[in-house]
C-alpha cells in the first residue's frame, strides 16, 4: 500500500509538471489549490501532497485528468503478460550508414552527417525522408548498391 501511495505522489508531481507546461496560467498556487480541494493539510505554511491519503491522491490525479493530463496506465500498451518487443531494424539500414561513413572518410562525400544521408536517400527514392525506416527493403538494397558503386569509382 505504501508503494502505491508513493507511486501516486510521483504521478502527482508528473501531472503538476505537465500542467505547468501545458495549461495557460497554471502556477504553484493553482497546484496548491488543487491539493487543498483534494483534502491536503498545511505543513510548514504550504499544502503538501504527503498529507493526502490514497483516496485523496486519486481525487487529485482525477482532477488533472479532467484538465487534459494524458495519464497512461502502466503497461497500458502491452498485452497482459506479454513482454515489450524491441523494434526490429533491418540490417540494410546499418549497412547504408557504414557505406556513407566510408564515403565521407574517403572524401567522396562532402557531408558525412545524417541529414545529408537522408537527403541523398530521399533523392534516390523520390520523396522526402525523415528516417531510413521509411524506406522499403528493396529501396534500401538499391541505395546500398548505388553507394557501393560510388565507393568503387575513382
Amino acid at each position: 500500500m505504501a508503494d502505491l501511495v508513493k507511486h501516486y505522489r510521483q504521478l502527482l508531481g508528473i501531472a503538476k509538471s505537465w500542467a505547468m507546461k501545458s495549461l495557460p496560467g497554471w502556477s504553484d498556487d493553482s497546484h496548491a489549490d488543487l491539493l487543498k480541494r483534494a483534502g491536503a493539510k498545511q505543513v510548514e505554511g504550504r499544502y503538501s501532497a504527503t498529507t493526502l491519503t490514497l483516496a485523496q491522491l486519486h481525487i487529485a490525479l482525477a482532477d488533472y485528468e479532467k484538465r487534459g493530463w494524458p495519464r497512461k496506465p502502466f503497461f497500458a500498451d502491452r498485452k497482459a503478460g506479454a513482454a515489450a518487443k524491441p523494434k526490429v531494424v533491418p540490417p540494410q539500414i546499418g549497412h547504408v550508414f557504414r557505406l556513407w561513413g566510408r564515403l565521407a572518410k574517403a572524401g567522396k562525400v562532402r557531408d558525412g552527417g545524417r541529414p545529408a544521408l537522408l537527403a541523398w536517400c530521399g533523392r534516390q527514392v523520390g520523396r522526402e525522408l525523415t528516417e531510413l525506416d521509411a524506406m522499403s527493403t528493396d529501396e534500401l538494397q538499391k541505395a546500398i548498391e548505388a553507394l557501393k558503386g560510388w565507393a568503387a569509382r575513382d
